[in-house]
């Protein structure tokens, strides 16, 4: 028969490898492939800038109106019921009647005229930013809607500090 000696080797080994298969180990963190589903809940703090940021996001989602003219004021008028739905500070401070901008509106050239709906401006910024409208066509579109300025809206929207 096995010596003492060799019965406390055999003993050790076979509780090292009992402990080595029972015992769990630390798994390697794992990075998520880029296959692998990510939560389509939104985080606390990406619901918290959207509700910020309602008002102007209201401006790319009003409903396409038959024209430019018609598509801009639905996101102006969008963007004011958000605003006052949602007691949030309001991007767009005023708006002429719905007949009055239309009427006036379509006197503005057709470039003119698309540049003022937002999601054509958002998709075409660097057309629109070469539309140079003259003094008198900006000074006349100020009646009709006059906007919070970006800054404002920027500090209107901030967060609270100390949030996640």
């Amino acid at each position: 028969m096995l010596g003492k000696k060799a019965q406390l080797v055999l003993a050790v080994v076979i509780v090292g490898v009992a402990a080595f298969l029972v015992i769990p180990r630390k798994q390697p963190a794992r990075v998520p492939s880029p296959s692998a589903s990510v939560s389509s809940r939104p985080s606390d703090h990406g619901e918290g800038i959207d509700r910020a940021f309602a008002s102007a996001l209201a401006l790319y989602d009003a409903p396409e109106g038959a024209t430019p003219c018609e598509s801009a004021y639905n996101a102006f008028q969008n963007s004011i019921d958000v605003a006052k739905q949602q007691h949030l500070k309001p991007l767009v401070l005023s708006l002429a009647p719905r007949e009055e901008f239309l009427a006036r509106c379509v006197e503005l050239p057709s470039s003119a005229q698309q540049c003022l709906v937002p999601r054509y401006r958002r998709d075409h910024d660097d057309e629109c930013a070469k539309t140079k409208p003259s003094e008198d066509v900006v000074r006349d579109m100020a009646t009709l809607v006059q906007l919070q300025p970006p800054v404002a809206v920027l500090k209107q929207g901030a967060p609270p500090t100390g949030s996640p």
